[in-house]
């Protein structure tokens, strides 16, 4: 858990630092002079919608934690709590894929006592459909810009491999047994059974299906958000389902680099998209909007996780667990002198 938690400083830190590099690297007086007369409201409309997406991602991750049964092992976990764990994984958002949101995990483990490899798989799925929304959103478009189909099929079929290989316990459980007798491994495997099962869970396809539609609504929002932002720049034209698509494939090709947080990837397929596609737009105006729609997304999750996660570690207690060294998944909760958990 250590390990965990001070990676995920060092890729906050890694990934701001990245990003303050590549605006160095382009003009930013170009950049700083197409919004000079922006209209502001527009990019506090994005923060907003943004805050709406956060809430729909939290209730795919209560929806998950009530199909695995958290709670029966869990019960004093509290709604209060659940979001700030939930939230404090926005801090890991530059992570590649956004895997390292899965110190949600280590955080409730840290917290409440639940097994790390029960829950994880939450992560998986959460990427999973986030992804099947992205080619779903991408449809919109993807028929007149012909070229970025690649990207949406390499897409479709890593969810589809996903989801048969992850979510089919059969698959998985004879390979895990022959890693199982190999040195070193032998451990590693044993507790992957647990993460097994529970994957096996929530790649269901119900859950599927409801998760996937969340993550539609949410994706979508994040859409109206750069429509709105693109609209602020004088001279341009762009309808809303451009937007989308727009944003959906810049997103897509950023998960696919498997670069933290799909930095320099994203941004640069969204400027360039952007730039070709949109009527009116410029190359300054169309990184001046990537620009203000990542802020609005990506480095606003990390402010709201970085926060969320700093008033989860006020409690003393939890913060030493969760910056000890951590013990096998499948040892019991920790408790105080009083028999009770401490709560952060």
């Amino acid at each position: 858990m250590s390990r965990l938690l001070r990676r995920t400083l060092y890729a906050i830190v890694a990934g701001a630092l990245l990003y303050a590099v590549a605006m160095i690297w382009f003009d930013t007086r170009t950049i700083a002079a197409e919004l000079v007369d922006y209209p502001w409201w527009r990019f506090g409309a994005a923060l907003a919608l943004s805050s709406v997406n956060y809430l729909l991602r939290f209730a795919k991750w209560e929806l998950s934690l009530g199909w695995l049964g958290v709670r029966d092992e869990a019960p004093g976990l509290t709604r209060t709590r659940s979001l700030t764990i939930y939230l404090a994984g926005l801090s890991m958002s530059i992570s590649p894929g956004k895997l390292g949101e899965v110190v949600r995990s280590a955080l409730l483990k840290a917290s409440d006592g639940v097994a790390f490899s029960r829950t994880a798989p939450i992560v998986v799925a959460d990427r999973i459909t986030d992804l099947l929304a992205l080619v779903v959103l991408s449809l919109v478009g993807v028929s007149r810009f012909r070229e970025y189909l690649p990207v949406v099929i390499a897409t479709a079929v890593l969810v589809v491999g996903g989801v048969v290989v992850l979510g089919t316990p059969p698959i998985l459980h004879p390979l895990l047994r022959r890693l199982g007798g190999l040195p070193g491994i032998g451990r590693i495997a044993a507790r992957a059974e647990l993460l097994v099962e529970a994957a096996a869970v929530v790649l269901r396809l119900r859950p599927i299906v409801v998760l996937g539609a969340l993550s539609v609504v949410g994706w979508g929002l994040e859409c109206v958000g750069f429509w709105l932002i693109v609209g602020g720049f004088a001279g341009t034209e762009a309808s809303l389902t451009l937007c989308a698509f727009l944003w959906s494939i810049g997103t897509l090709v950023g998960a696919l680099s498997f670069l933290p947080g799909g930095l320099v990837a994203a941004e640069g397929s969204l400027a360039v998209a952007t730039a070709k596609l949109v009527a009116g737009a410029t190359a300054p105006m169309a990184l001046a909007a990537t620009i203000l729609g990542r802020v609005a997304t990506l480095w606003y999750g990390e402010l709201v996780g970085g926060v969320a996660l700093a008033v989860f570690l006020r409690n003393r207690e939890v913060r030493a667990r969760a910056f000890a060294d951590a013990p096998a998944a499948d040892e019991p909760p920790v408790h105080d002198a009083g028999g009770q958990r401490p709560r952060p």
